[in-house]
């Protein structure tokens, strides 16, 4: 039987090997197949040009990490529902926020937020009310599911969701500071590069691309890493608890969000709100604009909309030494 002092040396000379090769024993897990390895890095996150709550731009460190290439499917969220008995907050509550575009002929008659309507029976399998089916948008992004919803199929995966960092670091692909995950030029008005609201949001939507609603995932072209739909389409969830001055309160390397003591929604104090990312096809030029990399959303993280889905990360680190060191 070997000696405490025996295993010590036996360890060290382990740990000296690892150091000496920089390498560490850490298992990639991500499927190259279906995700995308993020190296980490440092860069601008937030916009001094965007919402108040996008401020201040400043320079944040991120880890590697894996995520996923494309928004969770209708599909696979039925594959985790088949094999868990899942049932959704949605389906236990009885009923969801579904959008449904007002009759007012101007957008001086409009109450604000008069276009969501809660519906019974409303849920991932209807997303717009006991009436509508996915059978043919098997493909198309799943909705209908709240905070936990999404976190518990991202852990059933061996995943988690990514953080607000996470998100914005991938959705940038890469372009230091720009409006859009395409650069800095409003594309979107003329060329299909993203699923949003085309005309005057709530009221006319032109539907010029084609998808009045979500569009199945990897409809539009990939940024620059290789994810698709990161803009557009269906809003996303993400782990941090929202704060409109966030960057001013957050550390600058792996940021996690505040506190939920800590979550502030202006617009409803008492109520914590989890962020959203992203944009979605609601999201218009005389809207919200979501579709912007710097855009974030709070969000009820008990409730469910037909606009908002997630996708998953694994935020291992690589086998080199120095990206292990960033935690």
């Amino acid at each position: 039987m070997l000696s405490s002092t025996q295993s010590l040396v036996g360890f060290a000379f382990v740990l000296a090997i690892i150091i000496v090769d920089g390498l560490i024993l850490v298992e990639e897990r991500g499927d190259s197949e279906t995700m995308v390895w993020i190296d980490g890095g440092t860069f601008t996150m937030g916009s001094d040009r965007g919402l108040k709550d996008e401020a201040p731009a400043r320079p944040v460190e991120i880890s590697g990490f894996w995520i996923d290439k494309y928004e969770v499917t209708n599909s696979q969220f039925k594959q985790f529902v088949d094999a868990t008995a899942y049932a959704t907050g949605a389906e236990r509550f009885g009923d969801s926020m579904v959008f449904q575009s007002p009759a007012a002929r101007s957008l001086s008659e409009l109450v604000p937020l008069s276009w969501w309507q809660l519906v019974k029976e409303a849920d991932w399998r209807h997303p717009e009310g006991p009436n509508d089916t996915i059978i043919a948008r098997t493909n198309h992004p799943v909705v209908q599911v709240n905070y936990e919803d999404a976190l518990s199929f991202c852990n059933w995966q061996g995943k988690t969701l990514p953080t607000e960092a996470q998100f914005e670091f991938a959705a940038r692909g890469g372009r230091e500071g720009q409006i859009y995950s395409w650069g800095d030029q409003p594309i979107h008005r003329e060329q299909g590069v993203t699923n949003h609201w085309q005309g005057t949001f709530p009221i006319k939507n032109e539907n010029t691309d084609g998808h009045a609603g979500s569009a199945p995932v990897g409809s539009y072209p990939a940024n620059d890493f290789g994810l698709y739909d990161i803009t557009g389409n269906v809003w996303e969830w993400v782990s941090d608890w929202y704060h409109p001055n966030a960057y001013v309160i957050l550390k600058d390397r792996n940021p996690i969000g505040v506190t939920r003591h800590q979550s502030f929604d202006p617009s409803e104090p008492n109520l914590p709100k989890r962020g959203i990312r992203g944009g979605s096809f609601l999201c218009s030029e005389n809207y919200c604009q979501g579709f912007r990399v710097s855009a974030r959303m709070p969000a009820d993280p008990e409730s469910a909309t037909n606009h908002t889905g997630f996708r998953c990360v694994i935020p291992t680190r690589s086998n080199r030494l120095d990206a292990v060191w960033l935690n």
